[in-house]
């Protein structure tokens, strides 16, 4: 998912790489991502499906803006997370 991903209960991060004309410069832009919940109590839940959920969502909106920037390749995202720890 991305060149990077991080995840935890409550947050996650997708960072990808795009080249697009509507980006200025001839080198990749480097573009994160980030969704949390932000809260002073601790997340309930299966701590696992939580990560799953958050970078599920951290995903979806990469996904999206790299479509929406025109990004090649997609910024080398899948149509589809993988949510398979490398």
């Amino acid at each position: 998912m991305g060149e990077r991903t991080l995840t935890a209960p409550d947050a996650a991060v997708v960072q990808f790489a795009c080249r697009s004309a509507k980006l200025p410069g001839s080198t990749p832009a480097q573009v994160k991502i980030g969704v949390e919940r932000w809260s002073p109590k601790e997340p309930e839940g299966d701590p696992q499906k939580l990560k799953d959920a958050y970078a599920t969502v951290a995903h979806s909106v990469s996904l999206a803006m790299a479509k929406e920037l025109g990004c090649e390749n997609n910024g080398g995202l899948r149509a589809r997370p993988s949510l398979d720890p490398a």
